[in-house]
């Protein structure tokens, strides 16, 4: 009865995770607080860095970073927490 209701990864998220490991990147991705617009996987290693010559405000370039992991993260099956305000 329990295997019925282990819930097993569909094929595409598989070969997608399987494709960012082989690049040696391990899933999920996060924003490194450190540094604005730095995305980092969940080694802590770099994976890349959104506005590299700080044009935009920090603001913008951690906005657009958390849009973009969340976008690599959602695609490969991690499912955002929800936060509560208060």
């Amino acid at each position: 009865m329990a295997e019925m209701l282990a819930l097993k990864p569909a094929p595409a998220v598989s070969r997608y995770e399987a494709a960012m490991t082989a690049l040696g990147i391990r899933l999920p991705l996060s924003h490194d607080p450190t540094h604005p617009g730095t995305i980092i996987d969940a080694d802590g290693n770099m994976v890349c860095v959104v506005d590299m010559h700080s044009e935009r405000p920090d603001v913008e370039a951690t906005a657009i970073a958390e849009l973009l992991l969340l976008a690599v993260n959602v695609h490969a099956g991690f499912v955002p927490e929800a936060r509560h305000a208060g």
